[in-house]
């Protein structure tokens, strides 16, 4: 037997989406392109809740689980199409804020393509492809930025756990710097682009020191810029 496999290609721009609106009506479009130069593609438009576990993976969730989503307030147009080989076709999403509504929140919006319906006699092995768009929704005038840090502890190989909690009403992207300070000079810094963290959820951050052993008595400043009107700053001294 004759098996046919085929694969999906799926181009789709912007891969995050952030809106900033009053309650209302607001109208954003997304971009998408069948990456396969040679077959259709049928294209499936759809939202899904999602939050974060204690890893910090993503967690997906059926539309209406989350307090904090906004899957709901989502329409899509068209929501089903197909895409000749290369073609590029722009997908209205249109959110429908209500008017009690205030804070940040958030979706995801897939893109799932697949093969065009086969003939009945061919044996079709088909490999779909999935690209999908975060979501984030601000609601205007409504939202307060305040971050603090929990903790900054040592672990044994020498890998520092910044602690960091998001006590506002939407999500936050802090910038984290940091360095070391030995015998009152700064022999080291570096930063990292810190992930996402959700409205009234903590999340801890792994710091990695490249080219340094650090040593007893050696004075670990964290600076985080969360976006607020203030940068936090905390101080571990290694014991």
């Amino acid at each position: 037997m004759l098996h046919l496999i085929m694969s999906v290609s799926l181009l789709v721009s912007p891969l995050r989406m952030e809106v900033s609106s009053y309650p209302g009506v607001v109208t954003r479009e997304v971009s998408v392109k069948n990456g396969d130069a040679y077959n259709e593609t049928i294209v499936s438009v759809y939202c899904k809740d999602w939050d974060l576990d204690e890893s910090g993976k993503i967690v997906y969730h059926d539309v209406g689980y989350l307090d904090g989503s906004c899957s709901e307030w989502i329409t899509i147009n068209p929501a089903e199409f197909t895409l000749a080989p290369g073609e590029i076709k722009k997908i209205r999403v249109t959110f429908d804020i209500p008017p009690e509504s205030a804070g940040g929140y958030w979706s995801v919006i897939f893109f799932d393509g697949r093969p065009p319906e086969e003939e009945e006699w061919t044996a079709l092995v088909q490999l779909a492809g999935r690209v999908g768009i975060t979501t984030y929704l601000e609601v205007a005038g409504t939202t307060f930025k305040e971050a603090e840090i929990k903790g900054m502890e040592m672990e044994e190989d020498g890998v520092l756990n910044l602690e960091i909690g998001n006590k506002c009403n939407m999500w936050l992207r802090p910038l984290i710097r940091y360095w070391i300070k030995r015998g009152g000079e700064e022999v080291y810094k570096d930063s990292i682009p810190g992930s996402v963290i959700l409205p009234s959820t903590e999340r801890a951050y792994e710091i990695k020191f490249e080219d340094i052993t650090v040593q007893t008595g050696d004075e670990i400043v964290a600076s985080v810029d969360y976006g607020g009107d203030k940068i936090l700053e905390g101080l571990k001294k290694v014991e």
